[in-house]
Formats: C-alpha cells, sequence, structure tokens
C-alpha cells in the first residue's frame, strides 16, 4: 500500500504537468507566428514528463516507474529537436511560416476566402 504523501505528490505532478500542457496548447492556439508557437510548444515535453513520472509514481511498481522515466527521456530529447527542426524550416523559408487559415478569420460577412 502506498503513503498518503506519495499519492499527494504523485497527483500534485499529474496536475503541474497537465498545467504545463494547457499552457503550451493555449499558446500554440493563440500566438501569431510559427516561431512563437514553436516557443510556446517547448512546454509539452516538460509538462508530459511531469504527467508520466506521476502517474508511474502512483502505480508503485518499480518497473513501470523505470518504463515512465525512460519515455520522459525520450520525450525530452525528442519534441525539442522537432520543435528546432520547424523553427529551422520557417526561419529558411518564411513563405512557409505565414498561417494563411487564421488570416481570414476576422474578416467581415460578405467576403470570400482566396
Amino acid at each position: 500500500m502506498m503513503s498518503a504523501g506519495v499519492q499527494w505528490l504523485a497527483d500534485g505532478l499529474v496536475a503541474l504537468g497537465l498545467c504545463f500542457i494547457t499552457a503550451a496548447i493555449i499558446g500554440m492556439y493563440r500566438l501569431p507566428s510559427v516561431l512563437t508557437r514553436v516557443h510556446a510548444a517547448g512546454a509539452v515535453p516538460f509538462g508530459g514528463a511531469l504527467v508520466i513520472i506521476g502517474a508511474t509514481l502512483a502505480t508503485a511498481d518499480g518497473w513501470l516507474l523505470l518504463r515512465g522515466l525512460l519515455v520522459a527521456a525520450f520525450l525530452m530529447l525528442t519534441i525539442p529537436s522537432s520543435a528546432h527542426a520547424i523553427a529551422w524550416l520557417a526561419e529558411k523559408r518564411p513563405e512557409l511560416a505565414h498561417d494563411k487559415g487564421r488570416r481570414h478569420r476576422h474578416e467581415p460577412e460578405g467576403h470570400e476566402r482566396q
């Protein structure tokens, strides 16, 4: 049986991780350019790692905790490198960095998209 302190720690880690992921999702939706969205996406690996570690800590299984730590390490290594690749492409090809779908969101009625 798990102690109450470990359960509270696990719940706190999951809640904190979900807060980071939620802030990243809101930032990725609300920010105007590709580079600022990539910056907001930087909170995802840390939040994901916290959720995974908290969830595996709650099981009190050593092997599952080890696997969760390995998955968290994989997230921490791969997501920033893919974000770097996206930012590099946006810097090299600025015509691809414009968000054409959002440009027409606040058009007045009667105007058609091209």
